[in-house]
C-alpha cells in the first residue's frame, strides 16, 4: 500500500467521529496525585530503583499543531478523473445496510478517537476531591491530569507516562476479563522515556479497521494525486503557537525517593484510592459517555 493511500486510510475516515462498534470500549482517565506532608507510620522508607525498561510507554499528547484540511480532501471526491476512483464507498455501504434492517438501528455512542491519549486538565468526577484536598494542609497536590483512551487487553495498553517536575506516574488501564489498573508513581526521580507517537498511531487505526462493518471488503480510498501533491491538505492551526524543544534523552533506570507500585482489578465509573505512606494517586474510571 503507498504511504498517501494508508495517510488517507487513517486520516479521511478518521477526522469525523465514527460509530463505536459494539466491542469497542473507550474511557475518561482523571488522576490527581498529592504528597503527604506528614509520613504516615513508623516505615522507614528508602529510596528504590525503578527500571523501566520491560514495559511499553507513551506520552499523552499536545493539541496537535497540524490539521487535516478536511474541505481539501472533500473536494477531491469531485473530481471525474481516472485516478480517482472509490470502490464499494464505506459511506454507501453502511446507509445500505441500514436501510435493509426491518428494526431501527440500534443506536451506539459516537466516539472520537482523534482525542484519545490527548492531554487535558480539566477534572469532572474528580473535581471535588481535588477542591477538598487542596484546602487541608497535611496534603501538597502535586499534579492533576486527564485524557481519554480505548480499553486494551493487556499486552496490547500501553503505559501513560507523565512527567511533572523531578516526579512521574505511570498509569495502564487494560481489560482481560474484568478492568485492571498498574500504577506506577514515584518523586524525586530523573526517569523519561519516548512519547512514542506511532504506538499511538497504530493503536488509533486499528481501532479504525474495527469500526468498519464487516462485509465492507475493499476498505481503501484513493484520493487524486493532484491533490495530495497540492500541498494543500494540511493547514496550521492558528490558534496554536508553534514552540519547539529539544527532545531529552530515555533515562529508563535510576533510583526514587518514594515509590508507589500497585495493580488491582477494577470497577468502571468509580473512583480509586492508591495508598502510600507519602504519595497519594486518586484514579476516576468512567465511561466516556457519561
Amino acid at each position: 500500500m503507498s504511504s498517501y493511500k494508508f495517510f488517507v486510510i487513517l486520516f479521511t475516515l478518521s477526522s469525523s467521529c465514527f460509530v463505536q462498534s459494539e466491542n469497542e470500549e473507550e474511557y475518561m482517565i482523571e488522576v490527581i496525585i498529592f504528597e503527604q506532608l506528614e509520613i504516615v507510620g513508623d516505615e522507614r522508607l528508602k529510596p528504590k530503583n525503578l527500571n523501566l525498561n520491560d514495559i511499553n510507554t507513551i506520552a499523552l499528547l499536545d493539541k496537535p499543531q497540524i490539521k487535516l484540511n478536511e474541505k481539501i480532501i472533500l473536494q477531491s471526491f469531485n473530481y471525474e478523473d481516472d485516478e480517482l476512483f472509490l470502490e464499494n464507498l464505506i459511506i454507501d455501504q453502511i446507509i445500505d445496510e441500514q436501510n435493509k434492517q426491518s428494526d431501527p438501528p440500534v443506536l451506539l455512542k459516537t466516539i472520537d478517537k482523534n482525542k484519545w491519549y490527548q492531554r487535558q486538565q480539566t477534572l469532572n468526577k474528580l473535581d471535588n476531591i481535588y477542591r477538598r484536598l487542596d484546602r487541608r494542609k497535611e496534603y501538597r497536590i502535586l499534579h492533576k491530569q486527564s485524557w481519554l483512551q480505548p480499553a486494551l487487553g493487556k499486552n496490547d495498553s500501553p503505559f501513560v507516562h507523565e512527567l511533572f517536575g523531578n516526579n512521574g506516574f505511570l498509569i495502564k488501564l487494560y481489560k482481560s476479563r474484568y478492568l485492571h489498573l498498574d500504577v506506577i508513581a514515584y518523586l524525586e526521580g530523573n526517569l523519561r522515556t519516548d512519547k512514542n507517537t506511532d504506538l499511538i498511531d497504530e493503536i488509533k487505526f486499528d481501532a479504525l479497521q474495527r469500526s468498519i462493518p464487516d462485509d465492507v471488503i475493499n476498505r481503501e480510498i484513493e484520493i487524486n494525486s493532484k491533490i495530495i501533491n497540492s500541498g494543500e491538505i494540511f493547514k496550521t492551526d492558528p490558534e496554536i503557537i508553534e514552540t519547539k524543544t529539544d527532545l531529552p534523552l530515555s533515562i529508563k533506570v535510576g533510583e526514587v525517593k518514594y515509590l508507589l507500585n500497585e495493580e488491582r482489578r477494577i470497577f468502571k465509573n468509580e473512583s480509586h484510592y492508591f495508598d502510600h505512606p507519602k504519595i497519594g494517586v486518586i484514579i476516576s474510571v468512567y465511561d466516556s459517555s457519561l
